[in-house]
């Protein structure tokens, strides 16, 4: 399920240390993490207004308003704060436009100022509110950073994520989180992970219990998040199945509508699952760099049976 995330005012002003001038007493939230200057609606076009946005006054478009009459500019600012904004930024330290003031108390808008320049203040407010709105999912699994590859392991309860994660915990990999792991989808193609706060660093061991990754094999064991760059799905060797034997065809999983890497593992005693992790890892790594040896097997028996064919003409 997907998370509807908001941010309270007020921590954006802590964040961006903004200077309040008026405060809202109905909208005390942010819900989009796009920002927008409103230097066309200083200039009386309303015909697409992203109200949902946070509102920013540049000098540009400061110094334009005062350039119209004074009935437009009252005009205007009515119209820009009957919108329900969550907040207006007046940038560079300007003073704030006595008909937006007046606007804002009368339909009981936010108006914030800042000394910093537009540029700055665009992209801390991106910045910030990207990380605290992006889409977040929760998903069952395991996740391990592997040399850097951040490595989810999902299948049904008690096929051996946990213990396989221990057992990789113990050859000097990191753990990130046990049973829920909540995903964010940071960028187009970017997916970040993380465990929940309540459950962080602990990992469940059936037949031993809940224990303390950290405790008991330092912070070097532990990650906060990590990007996702495979999904390894554990299930039950079926003799009746026919697994991939050469990994030619790349599979994916679409979360958040990011896909993901993914192979199928089976499981069956006698296996290394991490060692087989490792070597996964690797390999992903590998092919993000333009390297897939499976291909170069391929390419490698094409090439010989290519060359036998010419050498019985």
């Amino acid at each position: 399920m997907i998370k509807n995330k908001k941010v309270d005012i007020q921590e954006f002003i802590s964040f961006m240390k903004l200077e309040v001038v008026t405060m809202s007493n109905t909208i005390n939230s942010i819900e989009s993490y796009e920002t927008h200057k409103i230097g066309l609606q200083m200039a009386g076009y309303f015909e697409y207004f992203p109200e949902e946005r946070i509102q920013i006054i540049g000098m540009t478009e400061y110094s334009f308003f005062y350039l119209v009459s004074p009935e437009e500019r009252i005009q205007r600012a009515e119209r820009i704060m009957q919108a329900p904004i969550p907040c207006l930024i007046v940038c560079r330290d300007n003073p704030v436009p006595k008909e937006l003031l007046d606007a804002a108390k009368k339909y009981d808008r936010t108006i914030l100022k800042t000394k910093e320049n537009t540029s700055i203040v665009l992209r801390k407010a991106i910045e910030f509110l990207n990380r605290k709105l992006a889409k977040t999912i929760v998903k069952h699994g395991v996740l391990v950073d592997i040399n850097g590859v951040g490595t989810l392991i999902v299948g049904k309860s008690g096929i051996g994520k946990s213990e396989t994660a221990l057992e990789l915990i113990k050859r000097g990999h990191r753990l990130v989180g046990d049973d829920a792991i909540e995903i964010t989808k940071i960028s187009e193609d970017t997916l970040m992970g993380q465990a929940p706060t309540l459950i962080k660093n602990f990992l469940e061991i059936r037949g031993i219990g809940i224990i303390n990754i950290a405790k008991l094999f330092g912070m070097v064991a532990i990650k906060d998040s990590i990007e996702i760059d495979l999904i390894v799905n554990f299930e039950q060797w079926d003799d009746k199945v026919v697994y991939d034997r050469l990994g030619l065809d790349q599979k994916f999983e679409e979360i958040l509508d990011v896909k993901v890497p993914y192979i199928k593992v089976p499981i069956k005693p006698g296996r290394n699952l991490a060692i087989l992790l490792e070597t996964a890892a690797v390999d992903i790594r590998q092919k993000k760099h333009g390297y897939n040896a499976a291909a170069e097997l391929d390419e490698r028996t094409k090439e010989y049976t290519q060359r036998k064919a010419d050498e019985s003409k």
